[in-house]
């Protein structure tokens, strides 16, 4: 299972219900660099669902289920979730070569589907990546609500992707 602990402390992060009731940790900070080299907090993407999920350069995994995804961008987008595809920390370096590596890997597994506005790449900080991935095992997700609660997490996309589409919120009339 995917241990979701604070950016600082290590601690727990501390748990809210869900929309459906359920007991949703609150997700932890971090910074990420996007791969136009702007650095953005993930705490700035709330206000509507988002998959985070982390891959890495070499992981076959990660490869595989990049066009998975891809294929399913429809569906984020009809739910109203935001895909941000990160680079674990150390993974591909934290420079401009580190998104570079991230863009060549990425369009070299998703295509043209990689130019996507439904989906953002970047590297994720240390902090970041430790708090979601403390083992450092790519290929791994979370699903946060509007809020920033995790909601579903999992990994290997490609094997997981029904599971994780049948885990988006549902878009009310007019949202």
């Amino acid at each position: 299972a995917l241990g979701v602990r604070a950016a600082t402390g290590g601690a727990p992060a501390p748990a809210a219900r869900s929309a459906g009731g359920h007991l949703a940790a609150a997700a932890p900070g971090g910074m990420l660099t996007l791969l136009d080299h702007r650095q953005v907090s993930l705490a700035s993407l709330r206000g509507r669902p988002v998959l985070v999920w982390f891959v890495a350069g070499g992981c076959a995994s990660c490869a595989a289920s990049i066009p998975a995804v891809a294929s399913h961008l429809g569906a984020f987008t009809k739910a109203g979730t935001r895909v941000v595809v990160l680079g674990m920390y150390g993974a591909f370096g934290q420079d401009r070569q580190g998104t570079a590596a991230l863009a060549s890997f990425g369009k070299a597994a998703a295509g043209t589907a990689f130019a996507s506005p439904a989906w953002t790449w970047g590297v994720a900080s240390e902090p970041l990546t430790a708090a979601f991935d403390p083992s450092g095992t790519p290929d791994a997700y979370v699903l946060l609500d509007a809020a920033g609660h995790v909601t579903y997490h999992n990994s290997v996309p490609v094997s997981t992707v029904g599971a994780l589409l049948a885990h988006l919120p549902a878009r009310t009339t007019g949202g």
